[in-house]
């Protein structure tokens, strides 16, 4: 099955995964790692880098769901 014959809600469907993982993953990679380097280093750093670790491993998980379900069909 192509995305090209999803029906609306099997889209809405798909969308809201994505979302979901996209969240999950994000948020604990970032959470993990604020977590990790504080008992470390003792500090907090900027939010920033947390935001940039949220936003790359969300991406990760979400292609990589993306492929799954395409494999899948």
């Amino acid at each position: 099955m192509s995305d090209q014959s999803l029906t609306p809600g099997q889209a809405l469907g798909r969308w809201i995964l994505y979302v979901v993982v996209f969240l999950l993953s994000g948020g604990t990679a970032a959470g993990v790692s604020a977590l990790a380097y504080q008992a470390i280093a003792q500090t907090q750093t900027p939010l920033g880098i947390y935001a940039v670790i949220f936003a790359a491993s969300g991406f990760i998980a979400y292609r990589q769901t993306e492929q799954v379900l395409k494999a899948d069909a």
